[in-house]
Formats: structure tokens, sequence, C-alpha cells
């Protein structure tokens, strides 16, 4: 018998969001133990994550849109669900419907459910953030674990409350350094391989912060900027960097992994994260990393590759015009190794099995 898992996450765009790569990530193909189902919000069939699930057979169930003003349609779907439904395991991903489900589930006898936290703050507007933090209570009322993507995260979350750190993981050898990456994305952008390269992977939108790197690039016309993804922000981002010869947006990509090898420095001034699968990623390459301080310090991995400072334009330039061009081989260091997917979905199902012998 196998068990079923539920995995729910919030709105799918067109563009895969950490949560979704978690997600994805974490859903073994043949698994002998567990069925998954995955639940999301008005979510297209071409959008990367929804493609990827019916690619994949993955069940997938379109649960009303986030709205306030849908909210009762929502709670309805959710009550409908569980009690047409056998599920073993939930494992939620979204503050902010996370209260629905743990409470259905829960009525209907759903003996493990997850709340799983991924981010170090509950929202980055005031209000959102009250909301968010009311939300949160709710669905751990009703939750029988708490999982969080990283320490800093977990402790600004769940506060006093005991939580298990399941950290991001990844392929870590599909993002070694290989020089035939770094040629290939270095001759479609046609940028020398003697100039130097910031690179930036993520979702286009404020929290995110890429203007902060296009101020930077407007002082630094002798560095290519190159942001690969899509998001919301773009023709701002395109409009604030209309005149600049040396910032370049990739757009959505497949393959996303061959940039990493391309960069010289991988700049990541968000605002707030949890435990962003990209600076593993990074790291895996090699690439030197600037960060923003405020961004958990268990990141750093291999901490001869990265460097936290406050967001001042000046302390960020000087960093990238004295960082070196990394053309060379970048060995994968030992300390990356627990990242690798297959332990972390290994410890992950270690979980999920204690959880139902309760």
């Amino acid at each position: 018998m196998k068990y079923h898992v539920f995995h729910v996450t919030g709105g799918v765009r067109n563009t895969m969001s950490g949560v979704q790569s978690f997600i994805k990530n974490h859903i073994q193909e043949d698994d002998a133990e567990f069925d998954y189902i995955v639940g999301e919000s008005n979510g297209e069939p071409y959008f990367p994550f929804n493609q990827y699930l019916d690619e994949k057979q993955i069940k997938r169930i379109v649960f009303p849109e986030l709205k306030i003003f849908k909210m009762f349609q929502y709670a309805r779907e959710c009550k409908k669900f569980y009690e047409n439904n056998s599920i073993d395991i939930l494992h939620v991903h979204n503050p902010i419907t996370a209260f629905i489900h743990n409470y259905y589930a829960r009525k209907n006898g759903v003996p493990v459910r997850i709340y799983h936290n991924h981010s170090s703050q509950f929202s980055d507007h005031w209000l959102k953030s009250i909301r968010n933090q009311f939300l949160v209570f709710l669905a751990l009322k009703n939750a029988t674990h708490r999982i969080s993507c990283g320490q800093l995260a977990g402790t600004k979350i769940f506060r006093n409350q005991s939580f298990q750190i399941v950290p991001n993981a990844i392929q870590i050898e599909k993002f070694k350094f290989s020089s035939d990456y770094r040629n290939e994305i270095r001759e479609e952008f046609h940028i020398p391989n003697n100039q130097k390269v910031v690179g930036m992977v993520g979702i286009l939108n404020p929290f995110k912060n890429q203007k902060f790197l296009i101020e930077i690039a407007n002082d630094l016309p002798q560095v290519t900027f190159l942001f690969v993804g899509e998001g919301p922000d773009r023709l701002m981002l395109e409009e604030q960097s209309k005149e600049l010869e040396n910032v370049i947006f990739t757009g959505r990509r497949n393959d996303v992994h061959k940039f990493y090898s391309a960069f010289d420095v991988f700049a990541f001034p968000s605002l707030y994260e949890g435990f962003p699968m990209v600076l593993v990623e990074a790291q895996c390459s090699g690439v030197n990393i600037i960060m923003n301080e405020t961004i958990d310090s268990t990141t750093q991995i291999n901490k001869k590759l990265c460097i936290a400072l406050p967001l001042k334009k000046e302390e960020w330039m000087n960093y990238i015009e004295k960082a070196p061009i990394l053309d060379q081989s970048r060995p994968l260091e030992e300390t990356l190794k627990p990242f690798n997917i297959d332990e972390n979905r290994n410890y992950l199902k270690v979980i999920y099995k204690q959880g139902l012998e309760k």
C-alpha cells in the first residue's frame, strides 16, 4: 500500500518559484512508498510548474484563486476535497491557505499535517504581514509538524516553537562549473570571455531587488549584468536600464544551470529570503557570491565564496570591481554534498514515516 501525500502551494505563475522547485524536486518518480498529489491555485496548464506536473502525470488539483473575496469558495472546495479523498500526509507550503487545509485535514482524519515555512518574513507589506501572522497562527493550531527551510526563517516564523529543518536541495552535479556551458552562454549573448559578468537568477519582482543592481550597472559600464528569469517587474526594470548597454534580460529559461558557469560574480541583493536555492546552485558552480547581509548566514555553505554586505552601492561596486574573472575550473566543495537532492528527499520521507507511526 502506498501513502498519499498532498502538497499544497499557492498561485502558480509563468515562472517556477522556489517553493514549486522544492515540491518538484521532492516528488520522486516511480516512488514505491508514496503517491503524490499537488494542489495549486488558478494555474494555467502552460505554466512551467503545472506543465511539469502534467507531463509527469502527477495529479493536480486546482483550487480557486487566492483572493479575499474567494476565501469562502476556497474553503468549500477544500472541505469537498478532504471529504472525498483519502490523504495520509498534508504538506502545506502557503501561509494564506494553510489554516483552511489544516482544519479540514484534521477534521477528516489526516494523521500528518505539515506546515512548511519558506521565508524569513510573513510579508514585505506591513498589513499583509499582520494578516499572515494571524493566518499562520491559525494554521499551526491544527498542524502536527513544523518544517522550515533554514534556522533563521524557522526562528522568525515559529519563534519559541520547535521545528525541523529541511534545507532546499538540488542535483548538485548539474550545477558544477563547465567551460562548455560558459562558452555556450557567452556566445549566445555576445559576451567576450575576458569580460566580467555579474549574474542574478530569480523572479523579477520588488523583493528580489534587481533595481539595486541596475543602479550599480549604471556606474560600472565595463561590467555586464545578466538577469536570468521573468516576472512582474520586467517592464519597469527594462525601462530603468534602457540607456545601459551592459544590462541583459534573458527572460524565462529552461537551462538556468548553465548560466552559473558564465558568471564571475553571483549577486543577490534580495530584501528578504528563507533559504534560497539559487545560493546553493551558485556555490555548486564555484562562482564568487555577494549577498544582502540580512540573508540567513547558514546559506554560506562554502564561506570562501560568499560575502554578505549591507545594501550600500559603494561597497558592492568595490567588491565587483575587485572580483576576478573566473574562466578556469572550479571544483565542487565537499561541504555542499549534504544539499544533494537524494539525501534530502530521503530525510523528508523519514519525517513522513515517523509522523505516520505516532
